[in-house]
Protein backbone atom coordinates (compact mmCIF):
# COMPACT_ATOMS: atom_id res chain seq x y z
CA UNK A 1 0.00 0.00 0.00
CA UNK A 2 1.41 3.51 -0.59
CA UNK A 3 1.89 6.08 1.83
CA UNK A 4 0.39 9.25 2.28
CA UNK A 5 3.98 10.87 2.58
CA UNK A 6 4.49 8.88 -1.18
CA UNK A 7 0.81 10.14 -2.53
CA UNK A 8 2.48 13.75 -1.90
CA UNK A 9 5.51 13.50 -3.17
CA UNK A 10 3.92 11.76 -6.49
CA UNK A 11 1.60 14.58 -6.58
CA UNK A 12 4.19 17.26 -6.87
CA UNK A 13 5.65 14.95 -9.53
CA UNK A 14 2.46 15.74 -11.21
CA UNK A 15 2.38 19.47 -10.22
CA UNK A 16 5.76 19.81 -11.64
CA UNK A 17 5.66 17.73 -14.84
CA UNK A 18 2.99 20.18 -16.61
CA UNK A 19 6.06 23.17 -16.27
CA UNK A 20 8.85 21.13 -17.83
CA UNK A 21 10.66 21.74 -21.11
CA UNK A 22 13.90 21.61 -22.52
CA UNK A 23 16.54 22.64 -20.06
CA UNK A 24 18.76 25.64 -21.36
CA UNK A 25 21.33 24.49 -17.48
CA UNK A 26 20.93 21.38 -16.79
CA UNK A 27 20.14 21.88 -13.16
CA UNK A 28 17.02 24.40 -14.54
CA UNK A 29 14.06 23.26 -16.19
CA UNK A 30 12.08 26.38 -17.62
CA UNK A 31 8.63 26.89 -16.97
CA UNK A 32 5.79 27.85 -19.25
CA UNK A 33 5.60 31.43 -19.93
CA UNK A 34 4.82 33.07 -16.90
CA UNK A 35 4.93 30.12 -14.43
CA UNK A 36 8.09 29.21 -12.39
CA UNK A 37 11.32 28.16 -13.11
CA UNK A 38 11.91 24.36 -11.71
CA UNK A 39 15.12 23.98 -9.56
CA UNK A 40 16.66 20.57 -9.93
CA UNK A 41 17.97 19.00 -6.60
CA UNK A 42 16.67 17.05 -3.44
CA UNK A 43 14.40 18.07 -3.26
CA UNK A 44 13.93 19.69 -6.46
CA UNK A 45 12.44 23.31 -5.92
CA UNK A 46 10.22 25.89 -7.68
CA UNK A 47 11.41 29.42 -8.61
CA UNK A 48 8.92 31.79 -8.78
CA UNK A 49 11.95 34.65 -9.28
CA UNK A 50 12.31 37.77 -6.62
CA UNK A 51 14.31 35.28 -4.10
CA UNK A 52 10.91 32.67 -3.49
CA UNK A 53 12.13 29.28 -4.23
CA UNK A 54 9.60 26.92 -2.83
CA UNK A 55 10.79 23.35 -2.00
CA UNK A 56 8.99 20.51 -3.59
CA UNK A 57 8.05 18.15 -0.88
CA UNK A 58 6.43 18.03 3.29
CA UNK A 59 8.63 21.47 3.97
CA UNK A 60 5.91 22.89 1.24
CA UNK A 61 3.52 22.69 4.02
CA UNK A 62 5.52 22.89 7.00
CA UNK A 63 5.91 27.01 5.53
CA UNK A 64 2.71 29.57 7.70
CA UNK A 65 3.47 31.33 4.19
CA UNK A 66 6.04 31.64 1.36
CA UNK A 67 7.48 35.38 1.10
CA UNK A 68 9.11 36.65 -2.17
CA UNK A 69 9.76 39.62 -2.99
CA UNK A 70 6.83 40.66 -5.06
CA UNK A 71 4.30 38.08 -3.32
CA UNK A 72 3.17 35.50 -1.04
CA UNK A 73 2.04 32.07 -1.77
CA UNK A 74 0.28 29.43 0.39
CA UNK A 75 -0.35 25.55 -0.42
CA UNK A 76 -3.32 23.62 0.50
CA UNK A 77 -4.08 20.23 0.07
CA UNK A 78 -7.44 17.88 0.54
CA UNK A 79 -8.09 14.33 0.09
CA UNK A 80 -11.70 13.68 -1.19
CA UNK A 81 -13.92 10.76 -2.78
CA UNK A 82 -14.93 13.46 -5.29
CA UNK A 83 -12.87 15.23 -7.39
CA UNK A 84 -14.45 18.40 -7.57
CA UNK A 85 -14.58 18.83 -3.54
CA UNK A 86 -10.43 17.67 -3.19
CA UNK A 87 -9.72 20.81 -5.12
CA UNK A 88 -12.08 23.37 -3.27
CA UNK A 89 -11.02 21.69 -0.13
CA UNK A 90 -7.43 22.22 -1.21
CA UNK A 91 -8.38 25.74 -1.93
CA UNK A 92 -9.86 26.43 1.04
CA UNK A 93 -7.39 25.47 2.74
CA UNK A 94 -4.14 27.60 0.96
CA UNK A 95 -6.82 30.87 1.60
CA UNK A 96 -7.06 29.89 4.83
CA UNK A 97 -3.52 29.67 5.67
CA UNK A 98 -2.99 32.73 3.65
CA UNK A 99 -5.55 34.59 5.88
CA UNK A 100 -4.05 33.29 8.89
CA UNK A 101 -0.34 33.82 7.89
CA UNK A 102 -0.76 37.40 6.80
CA UNK A 103 -2.35 38.34 10.10
CA UNK A 104 -0.03 37.08 12.09
CA UNK A 105 2.69 38.71 10.10
CA UNK A 106 0.97 41.93 10.23
CA UNK A 107 -0.63 41.81 14.01
CA UNK A 108 1.68 39.36 15.71
CA UNK A 109 5.26 39.12 13.41
CA UNK A 110 7.10 37.74 16.77
CA UNK A 111 4.87 34.69 16.67
CA UNK A 112 7.00 33.46 13.67
CA UNK A 113 9.65 32.70 12.48
CA UNK A 114 12.04 32.63 9.32
CA UNK A 115 13.24 29.32 7.35
CA UNK A 116 14.39 27.64 4.44
CA UNK A 117 15.33 31.09 3.38
CA UNK A 118 12.27 32.44 2.15
CA UNK A 119 9.74 30.76 4.16
CA UNK A 120 7.46 31.86 7.28
CA UNK A 121 6.53 29.43 9.67
CA UNK A 122 4.98 29.82 13.86
CA UNK A 123 7.95 29.23 16.09
CA UNK A 124 5.53 27.17 18.37
CA UNK A 125 4.34 24.86 16.02
CA UNK A 126 1.03 25.46 17.92
CA UNK A 127 -1.61 26.59 15.21
CA UNK A 128 -3.80 28.62 17.90
CA UNK A 129 -0.85 31.31 17.97
CA UNK A 130 -2.00 32.59 14.72
CA UNK A 131 -3.93 35.51 14.57
CA UNK A 132 -8.10 34.41 14.29
CA UNK A 133 -9.91 36.81 11.77
CA UNK A 134 -10.76 37.44 7.84
CA UNK A 135 -9.99 39.55 5.30
CA UNK A 136 -10.46 40.15 1.61
CA UNK A 137 -7.59 39.41 -0.36
CA UNK A 138 -7.06 39.51 -4.16
CA UNK A 139 -5.65 36.57 -4.52
CA UNK A 140 -5.72 33.45 -7.09
CA UNK A 141 -4.91 30.05 -6.93
CA UNK A 142 -2.02 29.00 -8.72
CA UNK A 143 -0.77 25.41 -10.23
CA UNK A 144 -3.74 23.26 -9.35
CA UNK A 145 -3.14 19.72 -9.53
CA UNK A 146 -5.56 16.39 -8.32
CA UNK A 147 -4.32 12.69 -8.81
CA UNK A 148 -6.85 9.21 -7.98
CA UNK A 149 -5.57 7.38 -4.53
CA UNK A 150 -6.56 4.03 -4.67
CA UNK A 151 -7.06 2.60 -1.10
CA UNK A 152 -6.07 5.66 0.53
CA UNK A 153 -8.93 7.39 2.11
CA UNK A 154 -10.25 6.36 5.63
CA UNK A 155 -12.73 7.13 8.30
CA UNK A 156 -11.40 10.76 8.70
CA UNK A 157 -12.68 11.62 5.15
CA UNK A 158 -16.04 12.82 4.59
CA UNK A 159 -18.29 10.22 3.06
CA UNK A 160 -15.16 7.51 3.11
CA UNK A 161 -14.67 4.36 4.16
CA UNK A 162 -10.98 2.37 5.06
CA UNK A 163 -9.77 1.30 1.53
CA UNK A 164 -11.75 4.11 -0.54
CA UNK A 165 -10.26 5.16 -3.65
CA UNK A 166 -10.68 9.14 -4.14
CA UNK A 167 -8.79 12.33 -5.15
CA UNK A 168 -5.63 13.75 -3.58
CA UNK A 169 -5.72 17.43 -4.23
CA UNK A 170 -2.83 20.15 -3.71
CA UNK A 171 -3.11 23.99 -4.98
CA UNK A 172 -0.96 26.89 -3.96
CA UNK A 173 -3.15 30.55 -3.31
CA UNK A 174 -0.93 33.71 -4.55
CA UNK A 175 -1.58 37.11 -2.80
CA UNK A 176 0.63 40.00 -5.13
CA UNK A 177 1.89 42.49 -2.46
CA UNK A 178 1.39 45.36 -4.79
CA UNK A 179 -2.43 44.32 -4.21
CA UNK A 180 -2.31 43.86 -0.31
CA UNK A 181 1.17 45.48 1.47
CA UNK A 182 1.11 44.38 5.16
CA UNK A 183 -0.86 48.33 5.39
CA UNK A 184 -3.56 46.94 3.63
CA UNK A 185 -4.31 43.70 5.95
CA UNK A 186 -3.91 45.71 9.02
CA UNK A 187 -6.28 48.28 7.54
CA UNK A 188 -8.88 45.77 6.43
CA UNK A 189 -8.58 43.19 9.04
CA UNK A 190 -11.74 41.93 11.20
CA UNK A 191 -9.75 40.18 13.93
CA UNK A 192 -11.36 38.11 15.97
CA UNK A 193 -11.65 39.85 19.77
CA UNK A 194 -9.60 37.12 21.84
CA UNK A 195 -7.29 37.07 18.65
CA UNK A 196 -6.10 40.79 19.16
CA UNK A 197 -2.72 40.66 20.34
CA UNK A 198 -2.10 41.97 23.90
Amino acid sequence: MTSRRNVLLSAFAGVAAPIWAHAEDPGIVKGRKGGPNMIKGDPPRLDFGGGLLIPMGRTTFTAAVWDGQDRWITYGRALAVNQMRAMAQAEQSAIAKMKFALLTLAFAPERLERFETCGWKLKSGNAADYIKGDIALPGRPVMPTVDRVNGQLGQNVEDAADGDSGFHAITGYMVMKADAPLSYVKQKAQLLSEAAPS
